[in-house]
């Protein structure tokens, strides 16, 4: 009997090991959905601030909808996608958009985007974490 004790114990601790370390994916975010304009980003600990409105040129920004959707505006390019949030503030997103006539600010934010694995939501600021430490800081859109 004693034989058969250790083996299943031994199942029993391995299967709660594995299950505990599960990420449950989740479509949407509550907290997260809603429009959301870029303010900063930075790259490398060197702060880089949204340029002055310039005539012509959208404002950057990301527009979480349920269900996954994702909405996006370049200065000069509209982006549609998806995205999934996960435990631990994992995010993954995707989808695409062209990049005619980009700006410099705006190649920041479309190269940075799908590099985006992790987020942080307190209050009214959204901050994307990409390549390590680099961010992409957004505000809320009201």
């Amino acid at each position: 009997m004693k034989a058969l004790i250790l083996p299943a114990a031994s199942v029993l601790f391995f299967w709660l090991l594995i299950s505990c370390g599960k990420t449950t994916t989740i479509s949407s975010n509550m907290e997260l959905t809603g429009k959301w304009q870029l303010d900063s980003i930075v790259q490398e600990e060197v702060i880089i601030r949204k340029p002055a409105t310039t005539k012509g040129l959208m404002d950057i920004g990301l527009h979480f909808k349920e269900k996954g959707e994702l909405e996006g505006t370049t200065s000069t390019n509209i982006l549609t996608g998806f995205y999934e949030t996960a435990q631990q503030n994992t995010i993954q997103i995707g989808g695409g958009g062209t990049e005619r006539a980009e700006t410099n600010w705006g190649n920041l934010f479309v190269n940075a985007l799908p590099n985006v694995n992790l987020y942080d939501l307190k209050a009214n600021r959204l901050v994307l974490y990409y390549e390590n430490s680099n961010r992409l800081i957004f505000s809320r859109v009201q």
